[in-house]
Order: structure tokens, then C-alpha cells, then sequence
């Protein structure tokens, strides 16, 4: 039975529907300030198969990564076998996650003993044990917390105070923020399937079925007129992460995209090695930064699932920064992820500036201290956002979410509520930080904490202190990222990945880049 345009869109904004409540779920469940604040977290709607039918509208490198994930579960078990009262879960970046920090969860969902379909959950959580929140100095995965490898469960085992949920309790800092939401988790998930449940009863499996189908379709038709919208041809670009410290090579991130019809080639091979550092990318985040590049150059509004990827492929060396060999660190991947977005962006940059926004600072500015008091251990994690590129539609935005993560805002009282030992000193835009152009970037910023107590540990991940985000079309370089303590009238330069003990009196200063320019700059008299 063919799906009629009303019901065919009544099912697609159903779909959208369940996964934004779910989304919304979750944020008013959790307990840390990087999930509940940061929005570091991200909702979705599958179909039996496992396959991404909507998601929420939270974090982009989560989202288009959850194919890949399912599909490593899918390698190891037979999810059409799959009981009422399992769920799966996982974090290992070799299985096709991400990174330790983010878990995944899968919650099947059942009519009437029939599978009809999942609902998953990633967040970020603020601690998985390890040499510390953010360990800069990880080598191994090992030294980045704990590993949990594909897993099917009965639900009392991974949740209710279960085997995992003690044994993720007993292995980390603060066990009662990183239980609160990884519980959120299950009740996003339980939310899900209850609103899924009822749209079956509502329009039958059949058509639900149906529907979650053609959206795919749908989507993969809307991706392939996409991509046959730009010419034919090869591209490459380039970009360069930091070095991991003083006198190392920057890192090279080379991309080649060749476009042919409807479809799409992107060519990894030239990458840079893997590094003896967390910057490199597991091969789930790789194909879901590319994932992100085309999704953000379709139009506003496109539904993104597991169809809209199928006209793209990847290929990666193994051993590459973007395609490690286990057990390589990959704590702060997204540096090499937002280098490989914007390295494809670059690619596309001369042949058409006219639909190419200028370089923003595009990484992911982690900030995070923890303490350990005989009472309890303190910690903290957040994002800072920075400015965007300029593009032909006008100035960058200034101080917001980058396009990979879009994290949120963590406001100043909540900082200080949740913290004893730091306060804000400033949180503002810096002036003249976006790059010039007829189109300026947009601005970066700076924040400020001054540590209240001794043997606060600072941690950090970010990028761009090195290779400021370039202009397009004679557009002018952004600023300069930058990480540094000031202490007893010195100053102490710090790269983008830190993991450095501060003592009370310290200031930490973060500042993130501005954007690129788009245009040349208007001529002055």
C-alpha cells in the first residue's frame, strides 16, 4: 500500500516529534551540567532493522554516527532476535563508537510481540574514569576511562541498579552525576517507546512500517539531488590540528571529494598517521563528520536519517589519525573530526565560494576541573563556542555552537552554583577576532576562572592555536585560539590539550577564535 502525501507527512513529523521528546526527556532527567546545560546529547527513532529513522535536533556527530554503531551491534547479534525486556549498550570507539565518554543506549520496542523498532540515546558524560576528565596526556585508550564493549542485556542488569549500572558507579568520580544521566538515558529511551507504541496503535504496524521506509527513501532522494547539484569533478582541500606539542609537525588532514551524478567518493587515504595522543578519530566519528559536511550543505529543513547517507562513502588508511589502530586514544577526536569537516569545506571553497561560508573555529573547546575533597570528588565540564565564518549572506555569527557539536550555553550562575573552588572572572566576545572581509567572521571569545582553592585540576581540549580558520574569496584569517594561566604576575602558555594543576590565586584564561572572512574587505579612503 502506497503511503498517500498527507499521510506520508503526517508520519514524518510523528517521527520528529517522538525523537525531539525524547530529546527533551533527557535534558530535564539529567544531573550534569554538560548534559543538561551543554546539551551534549542526542535522541533518535529507528526501525526494526536498526536503521536512523528521525532524530532530535541536538548534536549532528552523535546523530550520523548512530548507523555505524548499530551496525557493529548488528555484527554481533541478530537484532530481529532481540527480547522484549533487552537493551543494548555500548562506548567502545573500536566498535563503532565514539568516544569512551559517550554511551549508547538501544531500547527495543515491541507491538503486540512484534519488533517495530528502537529508540536510541548518546550522551556525553562528564567522567569514565581514567587519569583524568580529559586525560591530554592519554597515549592508550586504556588510560581514558572504562570500555564497555557491544553489549545485549536483560534492562534489570544495565539499569535498576544492575551489574553495569555498579559497575559504572564504582569506576568513576562522581558516580551519582554519571548515573543521573545515563538513568536519563533509559527514561528518553522508555519515553520513546511508549510514543511509538502509541502511533502503532493509532495507524497500524503496517503503515508505520511503510512510512519509516519511505522516509528513508525520501531522504536518500533528497541527498542525491543534493549532491547532483554540484559539479562534476574532484576536490581537495586541506587542513592542519595543532601540533601535540611544542616542536611537533601540525597534523594533516587531506581530503579528496569526488563527485559523479547523484553520488559522492570522499578520499581519507592522504591523512596524517595516528598520533601517540587523543586527537584521533575513530573511524565511526570520521564517517560521520563527512556525514555532517553534505547534511550542512543541503537545505534548511531536509529530513537526515540513515537514507541520506547512503549516495556518500568513505574511504580511510588504517593507521591513519583518521582511522586508528586499537588501542590509539581518541578522547579528543573532534579536533581531527572538525579538520576533516573543514578540510572538506575548503575543497569545495575555490570552485564554489558562493555556497562555501569562510572557516569558523570549528573544534570543540572543552573546559573541565575537578577536585577531590575527603567528602566528595568535584567536577566540571563544559563547551565554549566561537565565532563562524563570513559567507555571501553576510557577517559570521559571533560566540556560538560550532556545526559538529552545537553544544549549548552553560550560563555563569550554574558554574558557580556547581562549583566551590572557581569562580567566573569574564565571559565575553573579543573584539576583532573575526577575520576581515566584505563579510566579516564572526567573533571568538574569552573566559575567565579564578581558582578559589588549591589542587584544582585543569582540564582542556580545543584546537586552532596553531592554524587560524581561513577566509574565503579574499576573505581574512580569523584569530588565534589560546589557553593560559596567569600566576603571580606570569604567565603560563598552555596548548589546546591540557591537563595542568592549578593552585588558589590562578586565573585560567580560555580564549576561542573567530571566524574567517568571506570577500574582500571594502577599500578604505
Amino acid at each position: 500500500m502506497a503511503l498517500d502525501p498527507v499521510m506520508f507527512s503526517t508520519a514524518n513529523n510523528i517521527f520528529h516529534s517522538i525523537a525531539n521528546e525524547m530529546g527533551t526527556v533527557m535534558l530535564l532527567s539529567a544531573y550534569s551540567s554538560i548534559a543538561r546545560e551543554a546539551k551534549d546529547t542526542s535522541t533518535c527513532l529507528m526501525d526494526p532493522n536498526g536503521r536512523v529513522v528521525a532524530q532530535s535536533v541536538m548534536i549532528p556527530i552523535h546523530m550520523n554516527s548512530l548507523s555505524m554503531a548499530v551496525a557493529g551491534l548488528r555484527e554481533r547479534f541478530d537484532l530481529a532476535a532481540t527480547a522484549p525486556d533487552e537493551v543494548y549498550v555500548m562506548n567502545h570507539p573500536y566498535a563503532n563508537g565514539q568516544h569512551l565518554h559517550d554511551i549508547i543506549v538501544l531500547l527495543p520496542i515491541f507491538h503486540e510481540d512484534v519488533l517495530c523498532g528502537f529508540a536510541g540515546s548518546v550522551s556525553h558524560h562528564v567522567d569514565m574514569g581514567g587519569g583524568a576528565i580529559i586525560n591530554a596526556n592519554a597515549t592508550e585508550l586504556f588510560q581514558e576511562g572504562l570500555i564497555i564493549p557491544p553489549m545485549k542485556l536483560k534492562e534489570d542488569v544495565a539499569f535498576h541498579g544492575g551489574v553495569l549500572e555498579q559497575m559504572l558507579g564504582a569506576n568513576v568520580r562522581a558516580p551519582s552525576l554519571v548515573l543521573g544521566d545515563y538513568r536519563a538515558q533509559h527514561f528518553a529511551c522508555l519515553r520513546g517507546r511508549e510514543l511509538l507504541q502509541q502511533m502503532v496503535r493509532k495507524f497500524s504496524l503496517s503503515v508505520v512500517r511503510e512510512a519509516m521506509e519511505e522516509l528513508q527513501s525520501y531522504s536518500e532522494r533528497f541527498m542525491r539531488a543534493n549532491i547532483a547539484r554540484l559539479p562534476d569533478g574532484t576536490y581537495s582541500g586541506e587542513d592542519f590540528c595543532d601540533a601535540l606539542k611544542p616542536g611537533d609537525p601540525p597534523i594533516a588532514i587531506r581530503a579528496t571529494i569526488t563527485i559523479s551524478g547523484d553520488e559522492a567518493e570522499v578520499d581519507l587515504t592522504e591523512c596524517a598517521d595516528q598520533v601517540a595522543g587523543p586527537v584521533n578519530a575513530p573511524v565511526a566519528s570520521t564517517w560521520s563528520a563527512v556525514y555532517t559536511f553534505f547534511v550542512s550543505i543541503m537545505p534548511q529543513g531536509a529530513p537526515v536519517n540513515d537514507g541520506s547517507y547512503r549516495p556518500i562513502s568513505v574511504k580511510t588508511r588504517k593507521g591513519s589519525v583518521c582511522d586508528p589502530i586499537y588501542p590509539a586514544a581518541v578522547r579528543s577526536r573532534m579536533s581531527t573530526c572538525y579538520r576533516i569537516y573543514s578540510a572538506l569545506r575548503s575543497a569545495f571553497a575555490d570552485a564554489i565560494p558562493e555556497q562555501v561560508a569562510a572557516c569558523g573555529h570549528e573544534t570543540t573547546t572543552s573546559v573541565a576541573f575537578s577536585r577531590r575533597t575527603p567528602e566528595k570528588y568535584w567536577v566540571y565540564h563544559e563547551v565554549i563556542g566561537g565565532g563562524l565564518g563570513g559567507s555571501i549572506h553576510g557577517e559570521g555569527c559571533d560566540g556560538v555552537a560550532q556545526p559538529l557539536s552545537n553544544t549549548g550555553n552553560t550560563p555563569v550562575e550554574v558554574t558557580e552554583v556547581d562549583l566551590d573552588f572557581a569562580r567566573i572572572r569574564s565571559y565575553g566576545l573579543i573584539s576583532g577576532s573575526g577575520g576581515a572581509g566584505l563579510h566579516r567572521g564572526g567573533m571568538g571569545i574569552r573566559k575567565t576562572y579564578e581558582i578559589l582553592k588549591d589542587d584544582v585540576l585543569f582540564c582542556s581540549n580545543g584546537d586552532r592555536c596553531d592554524h587560524a580558520p581561513w577566509g574565503v574569496n579574499g576573505g581574512g584569517a580569523g584569530s588565534l585560539s589560546a589557553f593560559r594561566i596567569l600566576r603571580d604576575g606570569e604567565t603560563i602558555k598552555l596548548t589546546a590539550q591540557n591537563t595542568f594543576m592549578t593552585r588558589k590565586g590562578d586565573v585560567v584564561v580560555v580564549e576561542t577564535c573567530g571566524g574567517g572572512g568571506w570577500g574582500a574587505p571594502p577599500a578604505t579612503a
